[in-house]
């Protein structure tokens, strides 16, 4: 999982990498983009032993990984769409009876836009912006018991989430883009808890690397 240190790292590289590329139009063209990061990340593995057997926990809180498909409609405003994996957590309980283990994710899939101020747009490297974002925050738990009886309980749940971010993309050269952003993430809560929690609300930080394709304009 990457550190906020080797986030820092990697935007200084796009920086001085950055400084010997041309100018390039971005309107019209499209935008694969894989994110990675985290900014109030928590991450937990922990096994206990006790009387009735051994329960391994892993857990992690924010940002972990996602992707996203952007379309800039014009050179200073982009359509987007991001998926990724928000939360996940790994419970196995193991005792005399059996083992029990229990799995949860959490799952944004927003729509939203960005828009790059005009003074940076065509003709510079940097491009600094500003975006939201507004989707479906999915929750999935499932449940599986071995023992003398197999006993097996899944369920998925969706609530209403937004993001707002702000940033600055860095063109390193006409079909790769660099980008880090700050954003603040909003849910409404699950009805019953997923991974320990019924809400994710919160801060990140991500670090994208971007396959840009398509002529654009003329």
């Amino acid at each position: 999982m990457p550190t906020t240190k080797s986030l820092v790292v990697l935007f200084l590289t796009a920086v001085v990498g950055a400084a010997s590329t041309s100018a390039q139009s971005l309107d019209k063209r499209h935008q694969i983009e894989l994110r990675v990061g985290g900014w109030s990340q928590v991450t937990n593995t922990r096994t206990a032993v006790g009387p009735s057997g051994v329960t391994t926990t892993v857990g992690a809180n924010g940002f972990v990984g996602g992707f996203a498909y952007g379309h800039w409609l014009k050179e200073e405003l982009a359509f987007r769409i991001t998926g990724g994996l928000m939360a996940a957590n790994i419970d196995v309980q193991s005792s005399i009876t059996g083992v029990s283990t229990e799995v949860a994710a959490v799952v944004p899939l927003l729509f939203g836009m960005r828009y790059y101020f005009p003074g940076s747009t065509y003709g510079g490297q940097f491009r600094p912006f500003a975006g939201l974002g507004v989707g479906t925050i999915i929750g999935s738990y499932e449940l599986v018991q071995t023992g003398f009886t197999v006993v097996t309980e899944s369920r998925s749940e969706a609530a209403f989430g937004g993001e707002v971010e702000a940033g600055v993309s860095i063109l390193l050269s006409r079909t790769v883009l660099a980008t880090v952003a700050m954003a603040y993430d909003l849910m409404t809560d699950f009805q019953e808890p997923i991974g320990g929690s019924r809400n994710y609300s919160g801060p990140q930080m991500t670090m994208g690397i971007s396959l840009l394709l398509g002529k654009g304009s003329s």
